[in-house]
């Protein structure tokens, strides 16, 4: 089953890529593709959930990211956060791993351009629309609250809002990884408020003014992201 989770996204990364001409090819294609979405149909159908066995098992889901309603705005930063931070905390927080791949999950076009069109395996994802990858790996019912949980806290990054919580707090963070100071005021003799995901003694006291900071526009430098190349948060998803 496994095998058959690699071998149909490799399939359909084929299929996209495949000049029009090859009717034979495109027929094979498309057959071996059908065949391997029936199989999982009925595997689905065959499958019963023991809710009393330890056994971990392995979810996986794959979440849209709006870059074709919203061209402009860097989802992939606003999810990775300064230096990979906000998403390594997000793996902490929610118990699953989370990825960023598909088209576009990569820093440097050119060289995603040449893995895409070499159709290594490790990098199918790359004809894949962009998403988050959620996978989780514990004894159920565990796996599925934790696939819940990643999937609200997921959700949240998905907005265009430059001005929202997750965006000024990695405002703030960006300032504090770069040495800044906090001279701001935190308000009527309130005291300092960690921010969202902040790292600890990080005021969350400060915001920016509007269209200061924040998660910069897509296709922008992404402030902060280090030398992520690759956009997912551990290793390229096989």
């Amino acid at each position: 089953m496994e095998n058959d989770e690699k071998y149909l996204p490799e399939l359909l990364a084929e299929k996209d890529s495949l000049d029009s001409s090859f009717t034979h090819a495109m027929k094979l294609l498309n057959a071996e593709i059908d065949r391997l979405q029936k199989d999982e149909t009925k595997k689905e159908a065959d499958d019963y959930m023991d809710l009393f066995t330890t056994k971990n098992i392995k979810l996986k889901e794959r979440v849209l990211i709006p870059v074709k309603q919203y061209p402009k705005f860097n989802f992939v930063g606003k999810i990775l956060g300064p230096q990979g931070n906000t998403i390594k905390r997000l793996q902490e927080e929610t118990g699953a791993k989370i990825s960023v791949l598909g088209k576009g999950s990569m820093r440097d076009k050119s060289k995603e351009e040449g893995l895409r069109k070499a159709g290594e395996p490790k990098y199918s994802h790359l004809s894949l629309e962009l998403h988050v990858f959620v996978e989780v790996f514990a004894p159920v019912p565990e796996a599925y609250l934790r696939m819940a949980h990643a999937m609200e806290e997921v959700k949240k990054f998905l907005f265009p809002d430059m001005m929202d919580d997750i965006c000024q707090e990695q405002f703030l963070e960006m300032g504090y990884l770069n040495g800044g100071q906090d001279h701001g005021a935190r308000g009527r003799g309130g005291p300092p408020v960690r921010g969202r995901g902040l790292p600890p003694g990080v005021a969350h006291s400060v915001l920016p003014p509007p269209g200061v900071g924040g998660c910069p526009p897509r296709g922008a430098p992404c402030q902060g992201a280090g030398a992520l190349e690759a956009r997912p948060a551990a290793e390229v998803e096989q």
